[in-house]
Formats: structure tokens, sequence, C-alpha cells
């Protein structure tokens, strides 16, 4: 898997989107100015996160890293009515 650069995903565009959006909310007088910064933030740190946790699970190799302690997920061609594996 490679990682696409930051401005080309859609995380990027939304947080900027967002963040266009409270500042001319705030401008029109519609937004507290606080509440803009607060917006602002919370989108870009959520961006911020969601970029984290994507290029931190893809190895060096392109293929996903298990975080410790978990499990791949069942193949759900395996399962039975149960859910209990074959």
């Amino acid at each position: 898997m490679i990682v696409k650069p930051g401005y080309f995903t859609t995380e990027f565009w939304g947080s900027l989107l967002a963040s266009v959006g409270a500042w001319l909310a705030e401008w029109q007088g519609s937004l507290n100015p606080r509440y803009a910064a607060i917006a602002t933030s919370v989108s870009f740190a959520a961006y911020a996160i969601s970029r984290s946790i994507t290029k931190h699970g893809v190895a060096s190799s392109g293929k996903p890293v298990l975080i410790p302690g978990s499990e791949p997920a069942p193949n759900p061609a395996r399962l039975t009515v149960t859910g209990q594996a074959i």
C-alpha cells in the first residue's frame, strides 16, 4: 500500500473546508470566534491523527502492520453460522 501525499487525501480537503467554513461563519458574525478556533483545531487534530494512523499502519515493505496485542480479522469465508472458525 502506497501512502498518498497529504494534499491528495479527502481528510485534508475535509478539514480544510471545515476550517474555511468555520472562519467564514465567524467573519459573518454567526459564530463566536472562540468556537471557530476550536472547530479549526479539532478539524486539523483529527486530520493529523488520521494521517498518523495511515502512515504508521504501513510497513516499509508495503504490508499492513498489526498493532501489538491485536489479531487480524477472521476470514468470513471460514466462519460457520455460530461465528466460530472451522
